[in-house]
Order: C-alpha cells, then structure tokens, then sequence
C-alpha cells in the first residue's frame, strides 16, 4: 500500500457504521446509503481544530499547491471522497484535471463543496452507472439574482408559491448543477441552466432535459436529500439503457430521500 502524508484535514472515519445526520453538526462526519447498489454518499468538514487525518500523497501534494483560501474546501471534498470510496472498498487517490476530480479506474465519482468547508462526495462502481454528478447547497443563501440566472418562466413561479422560496430555488439550482457535472464528466454538450426544467407533477419531482443532453443509450435518475443545518444535497447517475435512441427530450425522476 502507498504511504500517506499527513495533513490538517477532518477525520473521516467513526467507529459508527452509515447513518442519517441528526443534526448540522452531523455534517462533519457523514456515510449515506447509496441511492443505487455499488454507490456511496459522503460528506466531511474541514475544522482546523480536529485531529488531523491521512490523504494521499498524490492528494496531499495537490492540496499544497492550491491558494490557502482553496485549501480547506479541496481537502474537505478529499476526504469526504475517501470515505465513500472506503465504502465501497476502493483506494484512492482521487487526482485532478483542471477542477474537475480524475477518480481511480473503474469509479464514477463526483465531488461538491459548501459554505462552511463541507465536502460531498457521489461515487459508484455499478455497472450500469456510466456518470454521476452531486451538489451540496445551503437552503438559505440563494436570492432573486440567483432565481433569474438559474429558472425557466415555469420555475420561477414555483419558486415563488413556496412558504420559503429560498428553499425551492436552492433545489432547483443543485439539481441542475449535479446534471452539469454528470454531463461533463462525458464530454457532452455544457448545458445552460434553461436546458434544464424542474417541474413537479402531483408528489414527484421530475428533470426535463433539452434534445441532445445525454448520450444514446442512457438515462438520467436523480436523487434529492434535504439535510440538518438548511442544507439540500442532489446527486445524478447516467445509467446505459440498452438501446435508447438519444438526441431526444429526457424526463427524469428524482426521488427525495
């Protein structure tokens, strides 16, 4: 096994098995059940006062290279990436190209970062899994700016109808992010936020994608969890369908966990 290099970074491993976060706090140190087998969800806090913990050299190294002001969020979604790969029984380290994290062979990753130094991490070896993409937001920071940047006509007006539109604006926004990053990792066309269009029919929430998105053969699953601390965290998966002929519209379920 590689040696490991010691940094500042949160402890990423509890004597406790997966559990739902009870609380903001919770957030430091967090192992979901995956929304597919072969999957894993993860979150990490970076706190400078915690122990530090072990990242690979390879990760170390880059997390050094980085501006102070970067460092923290880096090593956050590191270690939140090493403990979903720990679920999964898979080793790092999970490199870079440009911004975007290079997982091991065989792993379809994805890494977020939050306000506060939290790291989120969507990783998954199921076969079927050709993608995946996460997004961790906070529910209470996203305003009317935001709103006509991010939502479609149809959006806006859901948004709006909200006890609190804050909320529903940063569950439109991270479900449309978690698809760009999914989309990206298969050099597919870089949508804008109006290729995408949350619409909800009775209880379910669905994604609507513009022609062209995803590639043939595959389709689009999406999974929305809301967190202690006002916190939404979603994740994509795009899984081969056979012979699904693309080019086309896309409808996509996504469940809230």
């Amino acid at each position: 096994m590689p040696s490991t290099a010691r940094l500042p970074v949160p402890r990423t491993a509890r004597s406790h098995g997966p559990h739902e976060p009870g609380t903001a706090a919770d957030l430091a140190d967090t192992l979901l059940l995956g929304p597919l087998p072969a999957t894993a969800l993860a979150l990490c806090r970076y706190d400078e006062e915690r122990t530090p913990t072990s990242l690979h050299p390879e990760e170390a190294r880059l997390a050094s290279t980085l501006p102070p002001a970067r460092r923290p969020d880096f090593v956050a979604g590191r270690a939140a990436a090493a403990r979903a790969l720990g679920a999964l029984r898979v080793g790092g380290p999970v490199l870079r190209d440009g911004r975007r994290p290079v997982f091991p062979a065989g792993v379809r990753g994805s890494v977020s970062h939050c306000v506060g130094h939290i790291g989120a991490c969507f990783a998954s070896v199921h076969p079927q899994v050709l993608a995946t993409g996460t997004d961790l937001e906070r529910t209470d920071r996203l305003g009317r700016d935001a709103e006509r940047l991010v939502c479609t006509p149809h959006e806006r007006a859901w948004v709006r109808q909200a006890r609190r539109p804050e909320s529903r604006l940063a569950v439109v926004f991270s479900a449309k992010e978690a698809v760009y990053k999914a989309l990206s990792a298969l050099d597919r066309p870089e949508p804008v936020f109006h290729d995408i269009e949350l619409r909800v029919t009775g209880s379910r929430l669905h994604a609507h994608l513009t022609h062209g998105l995803l590639p043939s053969g595959s389709r689009l699953a999406g999974w929305v969890r809301l967190l202690p601390g006002h916190h939404v965290m979603t994740s994509v998966a795009v899984l081969s369908e056979g012979h699904r002929p693309g080019g086309v519209p896309s409808v996509a379920p996504f469940d809230v966990l």
